[in-house]
C-alpha cells in the first residue's frame, strides 16, 4: 500500500499545481505543502485529493516562516509515523477520519470471484446477468476525447441528491484541466442502450484509482455501474496489474465488488 499511495496521482507535482489554483486561501506553497497564517497544510482540499504525498518539513522552514501548528488529512498510519519522528512536536493530535477502499487483485478473474463471500458472488452474477439479458452487445472502452467527457459531465448532472449538484462552472474546469494531465482517462460501458456509465480514472502499470463515476439514471435498474467497474477489473486482471483503488467512500458497492476499507488520519502538530 506504501508504493500505491507514493505513486499516486495525488503526489506529483502536476496534479499538487492543478489543485492549488483552485484554492482561494492566501498561502504560499512550499515544496508539497502550503503555509497559511504560520500554519503547515495540505495543499487542495480533501474533497479533491484522496491521499497525500510524504512531506519532509525542515526546521529551517518552520523557523523562517513562525510556524505555531501543522494541520495534514487524509494521512496514511505509516505517513503519521514518520511525520512524528521527523518534527519532534510538543503535542500530537491523530484522529481517525476518511475511509478508502482498496482492492488487490490475484492472479487470474476465476480466483477474484472465488475471494468474494458467497452471498457477494451470487449478487455479482445476478446483476450482470439482469444488464446482458438487457443489452446483448456491450463492451469496455476507454477514452481522452471531448465528447466522452461531456457525456461523463452530462450524466453527472443528471445524478439525484448532493452528487447532481456537484459538477458546478469551477469543477466541471477543474475536471476538464485533470482530463488532460498524463494517466487521467474515462472508462465507458459501451453498449447497444447507448454508454451507460463512465469512470473517471487514473491508471498507472500497477492499477487504477476511481476518482469519480457517473451513469445514466434511466437504466439504473440494469446495475451499468457494477457491470463497468467488473470489466475494468477483468482488464487489469489480464494486464498482470495487481490493484484497483476506489478511493475514499464507503459506498457499499465497494466493499460488495470485494473492497477492504483502508483507514486514514488527521494530524495536528504543535510545534
Amino acid at each position: 500500500m506504501i508504493k500505491q499511495v507514493q505513486e499516486s496521482p495525488f503526489a506529483s507535482e502536476e496534479f499538487l499545481k492543478l489543485v492549488d489554483k483552485f484554492d482561494k486561501q492566501d498561502h504560499i506553497v512550499v515544496e508539497n505543502f502550503k503555509i497559511e497564517k504560520s500554519i503547515i497544510k495540505n495543499i487542495g482540499t480533501r474533497n479533491l485529493v484522496d491521499y497525500r504525498p510524504n512531506i519532509n518539513i525542515t526546521q529551517d522552514v518552520i523557523r523562517k516562516n513562525s510556524i505555531k501548528l501543522i494541520q495534514f488529512d487524509s494521512l496514511h498510519f505509516f505517513q503519521v509515523k514518520d511525520m512524528y519522528q521527523k518534527v519532534d512536536p510538543n503535542s500530537l493530535q491523530c484522529i481517525k477520519s476518511d475511509i478508502s477502499v482498496n482492492l488487490q487483485l490475484p492472479s487470474s478473474y476465476e480466483e477474484y470471484l472465488s475471494s468474494l463471500t458467497k452471498k457477494r458472488r451470487h449478487e455479482l452474477k445476478r446483476k450482470k446477468r439482469i444488464f446482458s439479458d438487457s443489452s446483448k452487445n456491450y463492451s469496455l472502452q476507454e477514452s481522452n476525447n471531448s465528447e466522452n467527457f461531456d457525456a461523463f459531465i452530462a450524466q453527472h448532472q443528471q445524478s439525484s441528491g448532493e452528487k447532481g449538484s456537484f459538477m458546478t462552472k469551477e469543477n466541471i474546469e477543474y475536471f476538464e484541466l485533470l482530463y488532460q494531465l498524463p494517466g487521467w482517462k474515462l472508462y465507458y460501458l459501451h453498449s447497444d442502450l447507448g454508454d451507460l456509465s463512465y469512470a473517471f480514472v487514473y491508471e498507472n502499470k500497477d492499477g487504477v484509482y476511481l476518482y469519480n463515476s457517473s451513469k445514466n439514471p434511466e437504466f439504473d435498474h440494469l446495475n451499468s455501474g457494477i457491470v463497468l467497474i467488473d470489466l475494468i477489473v477483468q482488464k487489469l486482471i489480464d494486464e498482470k496489474k495487481i490493484f484497483f483503488d476506489f478511493l475514499k467512500g464507503t459506498e457499499r458497492y465497494k466493499f460488495d465488488l470485494g473492497g477492504n476499507a483502508v483507514q486514514l488520519y488527521d494530524v495536528e502538530f504543535k510545534v
